[in-house]
């Protein structure tokens, strides 16, 4: 059977990664000069805790050592794999995955392997992994396999909403004075992730509009697949991502969801508070219930 691997910026529930056999492979966080691999070291919590403390939290990339072992292992004992990452455009962990996807495939040719710029993030790496082990399971070849990563990719959607901008202002990823008025008028940023790129699309003005702007969208993109999977993923944002969970139950007529926390990296990088979005808005042709 082909091994699904994913790092830890996919945000599926463990009973979920362990009913599936899915290998994560963890990035690391960085709280006072102390490295933490993300899941392993810390939990979502603990950092929280440290940024509530005034803290903030840096990341970085899959250590060498880790893909190594990892890819060595599969290789060696002649498991074709396929290596979900982290997209690119937000992480070295893929490129850095790529080389060493060259260097060990050299050696061991008759493996099928890739290594596979999901230009996601979260639950949008969780959704297509999730159907890619479910596919493993029942049996479809690499290639079939593969295909079908490919489209989920092109038509995985990440809507997101952000509901405090200090701790992006502390982080460095927006200006103190848009950061400072935004809070003054309770704006919230509507996000969307467009080729890998984290991307603002929109702003609502309140919890209430921020959680129907998001709802809007999401409604016009996955009309042509209302019957799948939801992801909801939060940041320390339980209340607002049961809510958004009502509002799509009520306004666009969803009623399959999976709810969790972000992890740590998009924690560290996103604070604490805010909800996000995560579906296909096709239907690929070998999906799985």
């Amino acid at each position: 059977m082909i091994k699904i691997v994913v790092d830890s910026i996919c945000d599926l529930p463990k009973h979920l990664l362990e009913e599936y056999d899915i290998k994560v492979m963890p990035l690391n966080v960085i709280l006072n000069d102390v490295v933490y691999r993300d899941g392993v070291d810390i939990q979502i919590e603990d950092v929280y805790d440290q940024m509530r403390q005034g803290v903030v939290p840096k990341t970085s990339q899959i250590s060498p050592e880790v893909i190594y072992e990892v890819f060595g292992n599969y290789f060696k004992s002649a498991q074709d794999f396929i290596y979900l990452a982290f997209s690119s455009a937000l992480s070295g962990s893929c490129s850095l995955a790529k080389m060493i996807q060259k260097e060990m495939q050299a050696q061991y040719p008759s493996v099928k392997m890739e290594v596979v710029d999901s230009k996601s993030g979260s639950l949008g790496i969780g959704l297509i992994a999730l159907q890619a082990a479910k596919m493993a399971q029942k049996g479809y070849d690499f290639h079939t396999i593969m295909g079908q990563i490919d489209f989920m990719i092109k038509h995985v959607e990440h809507i997101l909403a952000i509901t405090d901008l200090s701790w992006l202002v502390k982080g460095g990823r927006i200006g103190k004075i848009i950061g400072k008025t935004g809070s003054i008028l309770d704006i919230r940023p509507i996000l969307e992730v467009q080729d890998g790129h984290i991307k603002v699309i929109g702003a609502a003005r309140g919890n209430r509009k921020m959680l129907n702007a998001v709802a809007d969208l999401v409604l016009q993109r996955i009309k042509d697949f209302p019957g799948q999977l939801v992801g909801i993923g939060h940041a320390e944002d339980l209340v607002n991502a049961q809510a958004m969970e009502r509002i799509l139950k009520e306004k666009v007529g969803l009623s399959h969801f999976m709810i969790d926390k972000i992890g740590c990296v998009l924690g560290a990088h996103l604070g604490i508070g805010g909800v996000g979005v995560l579906f296909f808005n096709k239907k690929p042709d070998l999906y799985i219930d």
